[in-house]
């Protein structure tokens, strides 16, 4: 009560005055000494910067007599008049995203799901004026793609360190939600460091490579691409998807519920700058093989003390980098470049860093802390294949992991879809209903289980569910179906 009438105290005064009440406002609320918000004068400046995404693409369609045919009218036409040519029926379907320009000779930059499958693109500038754009190049693995276009002498934003957000940090999200051009929002940081979101994007489950900033700026359809700005005016991320009542959407038709999710700038300066140098993006390989965390009982008998952090090395590559820097099995990886690392962020820090770089490694061993140093390497064309991150997702007292990942490479395992067991607690309920290390789920419930989104995706409709649910299995050449509750008392 008393602090609240000094404030009044201080307010009234300033007021009577015709003054804007600086030190009692400014100190607890963002606005200037004007009385203007901070987002004002950003917006002014950012605004020029931001372009709309037209993108065209043609799509085949599929005939409604195909299905009383039981193929395609062209198969049916076929078998009794072979003279009459394929009967092809294709459609131009339009989507509208955003992007924002990053250098004065018209670089933009923006998601991948925005362009992906078109077959022209058109930027359109906060002046109206329209230009032809052409694609430098798109990564799917971690949704940024880089256009061109032929203007000189152009504004362009700034770009920040996404390293330095706080969670609570104020951020401005810039965009074209549903058609509205130039709309401006604005929340805060929510979280940081959010990885294995299943996303409901049209060209597949969303970007493997996940660090998202989360925020509670509004974010909408049309969004997508756009700048998440710092109170610098810098941009901090890439506007990428929402969250919605029912699942993840990159560019679906629901709308805001206050969660939405922004690629990481540093994580696209990368990918902008490995586009422009190699025409492809270049990914940092170490060559081990890890567990899912370092937990108290490994921590105790290993005589280190911090669970919170750190990898245990389970097996190191012939001729990796990890071996030629002398990186050994039962090694603990406690820091890479100067950040601590977990199970949770370290495949992520690994391959944004650039090749050739000389990193130092903090690791334990035998009791005591010793630094290494490793020059970061690719990884060879022979195991591109299995270049996706190391996931695990804690669900039933379980660890599962990709089927592509090192850690199903090790288990032998031969499959290209599902998610892997890698790890159970004896005393769960899964491995009371008969699941085990080794075993690859390809379903659950209703929901087929080809990858880790999928296994999220199922995570979320069952994870609260009380009544049994099936679990098909693959064990080696054999397959199971178990049944058990995830909530059972």
């Amino acid at each position: 009560m008393k602090r609240s009438l000094v404030a009044a105290l201080l307010v009234i005064p300033a007021l009577l005055c015709g003054e804007p009440p600086k030190t009692a406002i400014s100190g607890s609320l963002p606005i200037t000494s004007e009385g203007k918000s901070p987002f004002v004068n950003i917006a002014k400046e950012l605004m020029p910067t931001v372009v709309s995404i037209s993108a065209e693409k043609t799509v085949n369609v599929k005939d409604p007599i195909s299905e009383f045919f039981g193929g395609t009218p062209d198969d049916f036409l076929r078998q009794f008049m072979p003279e009459l040519g394929p009967r092809k029926r294709r459609q131009t379907l339009s989507g509208l995203g955003s992007g924002f320009i990053i250098s004065e000779d018209g670089y933009i930059l923006t998601n991948n799901h925005v362009i992906s499958g078109a077959s022209s693109l058109t930027v359109k500038m906060m002046d109206e004026k329209e230009y032809k754009a052409k694609v430098m190049g798109g990564d799917p693995v971690t949704d940024i793609a880089l256009l061109k276009i032929d203007v000189k002498g152009l504004p362009y934003a700034r770009l920040g360190n996404s390293d330095e957000i706080e969670v609570g940090d104020w951020v401005m999200a810039i965009g074209n939600p549903f058609q509205l051009f130039g709309t401006v929002t604005v929340g805060v940081v929510s979280a940081k460091d959010r990885r294995d979101i299943g996303m409901g994007y049209e060209d597949g489950g969303g970007p493997k490579i996940q660090d998202f900033i989360q925020t509670d700026a509004a974010i909408n359809p049309g969004n997508s691409g756009g700048p998440l700005v710092n109170l610098k005016g810098e941009v901090i991320g890439i506007n990428a998807a929402i969250k919605t009542s029912g699942s993840m959407t990159g560019s679906g038709i629901v709308g805001n519920i206050g969660i939405g999710f922004a690629v990481p700038i540093n994580m696209a300066q990368k990918v902008k700058s490995d586009l422009i140098q190699y025409k492809e993006v270049k990914r940092g390989w170490l060559g081990v093989s890890y567990n899912g965390g370092v937990t108290s009982d490994l921590a105790e008998a290993y005589g280190f003390k911090d669970t919170e952090a750190g990898i245990l090395v389970t097996s190191v590559f012939a001729g990796s980098p990890a071996e030629k820097a002398g990186i050994k099995e039962e090694d603990i990886l406690v820091e890479w470049d100067g950040k601590k690392i977990n199970y949770k962020n370290f495949a992520n820090i690994v391959i944004q860093t650039p090749l050739n770089k000389k990193i130092a490694v903090k690791i334990f061993r035998d009791k005591a802390f010793q630094t290494v140093f490793v020059t970061v390497g690719e990884k060879p064309a022979e195991m591109k294949e299995t270049a996706e991150p190391q996931r695990v997702e804690k669900w039933l007292d379980m660890d599962v992991v990709s089927v592509k990942s090192q850690e199903a490479e090790r288990l032998n395992i031969k499959v290209s879809s599902g998610v892997v067991v890698a790890n159970i607690d004896e005393g769960a309920l899964a491995y009371e209903a008969g699941i085990r290390t080794g075993d690859v789920i390809t379903k659950i419930g209703n929901k087929e289980i080809k990858n880790l989104q999928d296994y999220e995706s199922a995570h979320s409709t069952y994870g609260k569910t009380k009544v049994p649910i099936v679990f098909k299995l693959k064990r080696g050449d054999a397959k199971a179906i178990v049944a058990f509750s995830p909530n059972q008392k």
